[in-house]
């Protein structure tokens, strides 16, 4: 009985209290009498004397209360502060891949380390600017592409893309393709997870996003990463998850845009002044598609001067672009 009333104590101090929202014995008492739970006041004492003490896992602070004769009690170290909770709440609201409803699920689990008055600082207010993804088969993929990962195994799954009818279709249908991959590496961009690998088949590193990953295997097959790969780098090479050509680049931009190169490329990208209007950016980038998109979103705010092969695919980009909107009008 003694350990039961014990824990009823924590319990009701973990669910109720905080600092600003403080209990008295008579509140610890009240409670364990509407629980049905034997306990005077002396053991009461007795079991917060131990809460107290450096002897407990459960740390509960106590201060002279101006309410009555009786100390205060509550606790204090939740293992997460407020704000820690709200980032994570946060990140589990706008990620793409984690259902409406799973993320209900994690945030409600989330408010079980603040007490109750705590919680209601907790409220989901993040207003996200994607909608949810539902993938079924998603926390096994990433759980079994970490193990993957871990203990250096090879995978083997399927791949495909929603279709203009809303249906999930698989790479290669009607007989689908199976992809045999030694996981490197997860990353996360634009709200969405991706695994980056090396394709055992296409002999080179890629990349694929896990929502849309299925049948997922590990294979007792073992893999050793390429000699130099460094996921970070690979990383801040890619724009909008574009496969490519790694290559040397070098852009003119108007000085407004500074801050947008900065942000994307950080403080110590090789920036130089051109003249008083533009500065010149030289850096190593995978040169695709979501590349050429990124350039253009700046229109002539952005010149590309180096490589050619590069200037070649902006020139052929905007003229589609020109023939798309203003082609039929010649």
């Amino acid at each position: 009985m003694k350990y039961k009333r014990l824990l009823t104590i924590v319990e009701y101090l973990w669910k109720y209290s905080s600092k600003q929202h403080p209990k008295s014995i008579e509140d610890i008492l009240q409670y364990l009498e509407m629980h049905q739970i034997e306990g005077g006041l002396k053991a009461v004492r007795n079991d917060l004397k131990f809460l107290t003490s450096g002897e407990s896992f459960i740390k509960v602070e106590a201060a002279q209360s101006g309410r009555n004769q009786y100390i205060d009690y509550w606790i204090e170290d939740r293992f997460f502060e407020i704000h820690e909770l709200r980032y994570m709440m946060d990140a589990i609201s706008s990620a793409r891949f984690i259902s409406v409803k799973e993320t209900q699920q994690i945030i409600e689990k989330l408010k079980a380390f603040v007490s109750e008055n705590e919680a209601v600082l907790l409220e989901n207010q993040l207003v996200h600017t994607f909608a949810k993804i539902d993938s079924p088969q998603f926390a096994n993929t990433v759980q079994s592409i970490h193990q993957a990962i871990a203990e250096k195994r090879v995978i083997q799954f399927q791949y495909g893309r929603y279709s203009a009818e809303k249906e999930f279709v698989l790479s290669g249908s009607p007989d689908p393709k199976t992809y045999l991959i030694h996981p490197y590496g997860i990353i996360w961009n634009e709200e969405m997870y991706y695994l980056i690998g090396y394709n055992t088949i296409k002999e080179g590193i890629h990349h694929y996003r896990i929502d849309r990953i299925r049948d997922i295997r590990m294979l007792e097959q073992k893999f050793a990463v390429q000699p130099g790969f460094d996921i970070n780098k690979y990383r801040n090479l890619l724009f909008f998850m574009f496969g490519g050509e790694e290559s040397s680049i070098e852009v003119i931009f108007k000085n407004n845009l500074a801050p947008a190169v900065i942000d994307r490329f950080g403080l110590h990208a090789d920036i130089k002044r051109v003249d008083d209007e533009h500065f010149r950016l030289i850096t190593r980038a995978i040169i695709s598609k979501g590349l050429v998109r990124w350039l253009l979103s700046w229109g002539a705010d952005a010149k590309v001067v180096h490589p050619k092969r590069l200037v070649e695919e902006m020139e052929k980009e905007a003229e589609r672009l020109y023939k798309q909107y203003l082609g039929e009008r010649d």
